[in-house]
């Protein structure tokens, strides 16, 4: 399926490293898509927008809209701890 169509995917959280340019937090996510059997997706999200200490290995719900990824939310029951999101 394609991710230009405006969507939520659901996956797992392979990693999520801070980064802060000019002072503003983000975080750089590599999520492995459920069905999908290509490569993970990359993409930077503002810490505004995904759930605080996501970890590896959590079940995440991710928004795409016209193939970028604008949001992370955490999966009903999934672990917590790791890196702070928020």
């Amino acid at each position: 399926m394609s991710l230009l169509l405006p969507q939520t995917r659901a996956g797992t959280l392979r990693s999520a490293t801070p980064v802060s340019i000019h002072g503003d937090r983000y975080l750089d996510l590599v999520i492995a898509l459920d069905g999908d059997p290509g490569p993970p997706v990359v993409g930077r999200v503002g810490t505004t927008d995904c759930p605080e200490f996501l970890a590896p290995g959590e079940r995440v719900s991710v928004r795409f809209t016209v193939g970028v990824m604008v949001r992370v939310t955490r999966e009903v029951g999934s672990q917590r701890g790791g890196p702070d999101c928020g």
